[in-house]
């Protein structure tokens, strides 16, 4: 008897979620030989303590249901242990979800659960505390914390927020070490990107890779003010990476020295920090379940309604990878 563990975010994201808890059941009798448990967040940090539990209990799979940050937790507790995550994003930004093609159909999300294939990913540290998509300080880390500390969700509240702070922003100097080279720049923002986007397919990093072992870095340079919605855009574009006020470098650890204590955004949530920062890379850090590659033959047996799928003979299931290898 396989065991999964559902960890869900009541608050995340707009959707109900006890619609998303009815379908997983509903799929669950479809899949024999699966022990399930359902636990609900009550605070920040709990969906940590919670994954780090069901390691402890060795349960197979660990399911992350909300954004980025509930993501974030589940995934920190389950750090070099051999449980899977898996993710069905209903947060605001879904950035994790949208870089490894998760989709964000709560439906589809489910079933890959059962239907993916594993991936190891990397996560970052900055001071010992970990992020999976992006980590950085700035503009970026001030918006999360408005965001974080309002009573409203969404995309749209998130613009709002971006254009009322940005016109009172004021970029700050950092001291930047990395490979073996110390430099001086003023930034609006510092991204690193494990992971290519801050989610909703804003693209800080569209080169990164989340299982290379290196983190992108991001440097946005002090920009004038009427630059920014050709920033915006390239954002979206994939084209940021060509603007002459981005700077691009890819590493396994750096230093950070900046004027003050301030905060630091980890996977949309801001914390306050000191002025000395380290980044590291952990490698191979987590193993999660991903929609497996597109193959016609895959393809066409996941048209079959699972209820009909699980009546097949064994044979036939057997014989489904051979098939595969055959039509390439």
């Amino acid at each position: 008897m396989k065991r999964i563990a559902f960890i869900l975010n009541p608050i995340s994201g707009t959707r109900r979620k006890q619609v998303i808890v009815d379908y997983i059941n509903k799929v669950l009798g479809y899949h024999t030989g699966w022990e399930a448990e359902f636990y609900r967040t009550r605070c920040v940090g709990d969906a940590l303590c919670a994954a780090r539990k069901y390691a402890e209990k060795g349960f197979d799979v660990v399911v992350a249901i909300g954004g980025d940050g509930t993501v974030n937790e589940v995934a920190e507790g389950l750090i070099r242990s051999s449980v899977k995550l898996a993710v069905v994003p209903v947060g605001s930004g879904n950035g994790l979800a949208r870089h490894l093609n998760i989709p964000l159909s709560y439906q589809k999300a489910v079933d890959t659960i059962f239907t993916g294939r594993s991936q190891l990913i990397d996560a970052g540290a900055i001071n010992g505390k970990v992020f999976f998509c992006t980590a950085g300080v700035g503009f970026d880390a001030v918006i999360g914390d408005k965001f974080n500390k309002s009573g409203s969700r969404g995309l749209m509240t998130y613009v709002e927020f971006c254009a009322k702070e940005y016109v009172k922003y004021h970029p700050e100097h950092y001291e930047i070490s990395l490979d073996g080279a110390t430099f001086r720049k003023k930034a609006f923002l510092i991204t690193f990107a494990n992971s290519s986007q801050w989610g909703n397919n804003a693209f800080i990093a569209p080169d990164a890779n989340i299982s290379d072992g290196m983190v992108d870095v991001v440097i946005w340079k002090e920009a004038p003010k009427l630059t920014m919605p050709f920033l915006t855009a390239e954002l979206f574009l994939k084209t940021l990476k060509h603007s002459e006020f981005v700077e691009i470098y890819r590493c396994k650890e750096l230093s950070i020295k900046r004027e003050r204590d301030n905060l630091v955004q980890f996977d949309g949530e801001s914390i306050m920090m000191g002025r000395e920062l380290e980044m590291s890379v952990l490698e191979k850090a987590v193993e999660i379940i991903v929609p497996q590659e597109w193959h016609p033959i895959h393809h066409i047996w996941n048209l079959f309604p699972q209820a009909l799928r699980d009546v097949f003979p064994q044979q036939l299931k057997d014989i489904m990878p051979k098939l595969k290898d055959m039509v390439k």
